[in-house]
């Protein structure tokens, strides 16, 4: 896997106390996250194998060497990460192993069993919710007055278990259906920190961050 320096602007993000992950090498740490990655797309795997019988599921994974190449660059800082909808949480295990203090949010309990034991084979502190990443009072709606969210689901927030707000974290992470990227945008520009950074995977080009709502670097 290369890993790349990538485009995002880490000086932007307010300093964090340096982690764990400073303590071992820049090869140590990329054949963790590699096998992270390998056990990720193994999961996958089993997940779709078994899906092909059963109605349609949101769940589809990233592309996660492209995420790995996204967060790298921010690896050690020990700053806030946060993944809406963590599935089967490699992504909220990988911004851990990355030095990063990684939250994530799901809606489905069996997803969330699985996130919770690749924390375990891993070693990772990575910490899950189970509920909506909207927050608490939020309603979409649409330039056309469309209020579903789509796949995005429906349930309990997510951050009263986390003890943390959305204007807590310093780095978010989502991977929308067509259609959703809109909303992810509104809830960041409305509960999220200015100067937070929001990563959008697409699957078609990659990965989109945005910071105060706009654009600052494009693709992966």
């Amino acid at each position: 896997m290369a890993y790349l320096p990538g485009m995002a602007i880490a000086p932007e993000l307010p300093p964090h106390d340096n982690s764990p992950a400073d303590r071992i090498s820049d090869q140590e740490m990329r054949e963790r996250v590699d096998a992270l990655c390998r056990e990720g797309w193994d999961i996958w795997e089993r997940f779709a194998e078994r899906s092909m019988e059963r109605p349609f599921h949101p769940f589809v994974a990233a592309d996660y060497d492209a995420v790995s190449r996204a967060l790298w660059p921010y690896r050690g800082t020990g700053l806030r990460f946060l993944e809406w909808g963590s599935a089967t949480g490699v992504i909220t295990v990988m911004a851990d192993l990355l030095g990063m203090e990684a939250s994530g949010i799901e809606l489905d309990s069996g997803l969330m069993a699985t996130a919770h034991s690749l924390a375990e084979q891993f070693d990772s502190e990575a910490k899950f919710a189970l509920g909506s990443f909207l927050p608490t009072g939020y309603q979409w709606r649409g330039s056309d007055g469309d209020q579903r969210t789509g796949t995005l689901g429906s349930g309990p927030s997510g951050y009263l278990q986390l003890g943390r707000a959305l204007d807590e974290f310093d780095i978010v992470f989502g991977f929308p259906w067509d259609g959703e990227i809109s909303t992810m945008l509104d809830v960041m520009q409305s509960y999220g920190r200015p100067d937070a950074l929001l990563l959008i995977y697409s699957a078609s080009d990659g990965i989109h961050s945005y910071r105060g709502g706009r654009v600052v670097a494009n693709g992966s």
